[in-house]
C-alpha cells in the first residue's frame, strides 16, 4: 500500500483538486445509496414486526418504500429508485477503476528526496523478509509433508491393489490351467469316443455286408428251391393226373416211372428240361431191356384201362347211392335281365379263374429283394404294399363271389327268396333246411316232454355249440 516504507513502494501519494472533487462526488453518491438502503430497511423492519414468522413483505410494498426513500434522499420524484441507485453505483465503479489504474501507473506518486535509511531498519527489514520467507518455506514443507503422506497412503493402497491383482492373477492362472486340463481330458474322451464310434461303425458295416451277403445267398437259395419246387410240383401234378387217369401202377411200373423221373435229374445237363428223357444211345445196345420196357408199357396201359373201368363203376355206384334230386314243381320266377340265364356259367368261369389265380399265387411266390442292387427296382416297402394290396383284392373278390353264389343258389330255389324293392334275402325256412343239409351237423340226442295222447309233435333243432351249451345248462338246472 502507499505510505509503506519498503523498497519499490511509494512513500506518499499526491492528488490534484480535480481528483479531490471526484472523490467528494463519489462520497456523496455513496452516502445517498447508504441512506436509501437504511430508510428502506427501517421502514421494512417496522412493517415486518407485526407479521408472523412464515409471512413476508410483498414486492409491491418494498418498491413503494424504495420510491419514498429515493424521493426523500435524491429529491427527484419522477425518477425510479432503481435508476438512481444504478447511476450512483456506476459513478462509484467508474471513478474507482480510473483511480486504481492511475495509481498502478504511478500518476499520483509524491516526489520525496531520497534519504538513506539507518542500518537497523535495513537489518530489521531483511530479517522480517527472512522470517516471512522462512514461514513461507515452513508452510511449503508442511504442504510437501502432507503431499508425501498422501502419496504414501496412495502408494500403500496401490500396493494392496497390486497384491489383490496378483492374487486374482494367480487364481485366474490356476483356473486357466484347470480349464486347459479339463479341455484336454474332454478332447481325449471325445477322441476316444470317436475312435470307438468309428470302430463300431466299421464293425456294423462289416456285419451289414456279411448280413447282406447272407441274405443274398438265402435269396439265391430260395430262388433255387422255388425252381426245384416248381419242377416237383409239375412232376407231381403230372403223376397225379396220370394216377387219376389210369389204375394204380404195379411195383414194376412204379420202379420204371421212378427211374425215368430220376434219370433226367441225375444224368441230365443243367440246361436240360425237367422230365425230358435221356438220349436213346443208352438202350439201343440192350435189346432185352427194350423188350422189357415195351412189355411194361403194354402192361401199364392195360392197368390204366382197368383202373378207369373200376373208377367209372365206383362213380356210378356213388351216384346211385346219392339221394334223389328234388325237382321243383312250381315254375321259376322270371329273372331280371337278358343275361341272367348265363349266370351259373359265369360263376363257374369266375370260380375257375379265381382258383387259377390262387394256385399261381401260391406256387409262384415272390421274394422281396432288399439288396437294392437294381436302381430301377421298387423299394421293399413298395413291393410289400403291392403284395398286401393284391391279397386284399383277392379276399374281396372271394367274398363277392360267395355273395353271388349265394344269391344264385337262392334264386334257383322256388319259395326261398323274399321279394323286396331293394334287395333279395333268403327265407328263414330255406336257411334252416340248408344248415340241416350240411355235412358238419351231428345227431346228439332227443328230449321228450309228456303231453296228451295224439298231440305229440317232432321238432328238429340245429344248434351251435354255444346254443347247445345254454340248452344243456337249462335242462340240468
Amino acid at each position: 500500500m502507499p505510505g509503506t516504507d519498503a523498497p519499490g513502494i511509494p512513500a506518499a501519494l499526491a492528488f490534484g483538486p480535480q481528483v479531490s472533487d471526484t472523490l467528494l462526488d463519489c462520497r456523496k453518491h455513496l452516502t445517498w445509496v447508504v441512506a436509501v438502503l437504511q430508510e428502506v430497511a427501517a421502514a421494512a423492519a417496522q412493517l415486518i414486526a407485526p407479521l408472523a414468522e412464515n409471512e413476508g413483505l410483498p414486492v409491491a410494498a418494498l418498491e413503494e418504500l424504495a420510491f419514498k426513500a429515493s424521493e426523500q434522499i435524491y429529491g427527484s420524484p419522477s425518477s425510479s429508485p432503481y435508476e438512481c441507485l444504478r447511476q450512483s453505483c456506476n459513478i462509484l465503479i467508474s471513478t474507482m477503476n480510473k483511480l486504481a489504474t492511475a495509481m498502478q501507473e504511478g500518476e499520483y506518486d509524491a516526489e520525496r528526496p531520497p534519504s538513506k535509511p539507518p542500518p537497523v531498519e535495513l537489518r530489521a527489514a531483511a530479517l522480517r523478509a527472512e522470517i516471512t520467507d522462512a514461514e513461507g518455506l515452513g508452510l511449503k514443507l508442511e504442504d510437501r509433508e502432507t503431499v508425501i503422506k498422501e502419496l504414501k497412503k496412495s502408494l500403500k493402497i496401490k500396493g494392496e491393489e497390486l497384491s489383490e491383482a496378483n492374487v486374482r492373477l494367480s487364481l485366474l492362472e490356476k483356473k486357466l490351467d484347470s480349464a486347459a486340463k479339463d479341455a484336454d481330458e474332454r478332447i481325449e474322451k471325445v477322441q476316444t469316443r470317436l475312435e470307438e464310434t468309428q470302430a463300431l461303425l466299421r464293425k456294423k458295416e462289416k456285419d451289414f455286408e456279411e448280413t447282406m451277403d447272407a441274405l443274398q445267398a438265402d435269396i439265391d437259395q430260395l430262388e433255387a428251391e422255388k425252381a426245384e419246387l416248381k419242377q416237383r410240383l409239375n412232376s407231381q401234378s403230372k403223376r397225379t393226373i396220370e394216377g387219376l387217369r389210369g389204375p394204380p401202377p404195379s411195383g414194376i411200373a412204379t420202379l420204371v416211372s421212378g427211374i425215368a423221373g430220376e434219370e433226367p435229374q441225375r444224368g441230365g445237363s443243367p440246361g436240360q428240361a425237367p422230365g425230358s428223357m435221356p438220349g436213346p444211345g443208352l438202350v439201343k445196345d440192350s435189346p432185352l431191356l427194350l423188350q422189357q420196357i415195351s412189355a411194361m408199357r403194354l402192361h401199364i396201359s392195360q392197368l390204366q384201362h382197368e383202373n378207369s373201368i373200376l373208377k367209372g363203376a365206383q362213380m356210378k355206384a356213388s351216384l346211385a347211392a346219392l339221394p334223389p334230386l328234388h325237382v321243383a314243381k312250381l315254375s321259376f320266377p322270371p329273372r331280371e335281365g337278358s343275361g341272367s340265364e348265363l349266370a351259373p356259367g359265369a360263376l363257374y368261369r369266375k370260380t375257375n379263374q379265381l382258383l387259377e389265380t390262387l394256385n399261381q399265387l401260391s406256387t409262384h411266390t415272390h421274394v422281396v429283394d432288399i439288396t437294392r442292387t437294381n436302381p430301377a427296382a421298387k423299394s421293399p416297402s413298395a413291393q410289400l404294399l403291392e403284395q398286401v394290396a393284391q391279397l386284399k383284392s383277392l379276399s374281396d373278390t372271394i367274398e363277392k363271389l360267395k355273395d353271388e353264389v349265394l344269391k344264385e343258389t337262392v334264386s334257383q330255389r322256388p319259395g326261398a327268396t323274399v321279394p323286396t324293392a331293394f334287395a333279395t334275402f333268403p327265407s328263414s325256412a330255406f336257411l334252416r333246411a340248408k344248415e340241416e343239409q350240411q355235412d358238419d351237423t351231428v345227431y346228439l340226442g332227443k328230449v321228450t316232454f309228456s303231453c296228451a295222447a295224439g298231440l305229440g309233435q317232432r321238432h328238429r333243432l340245429v344248434l351251435t355249440q354255444e346254443q347247445l351249451h345254454q340248452l344243456h345248462g337249462r335242462l340240468i338246472f
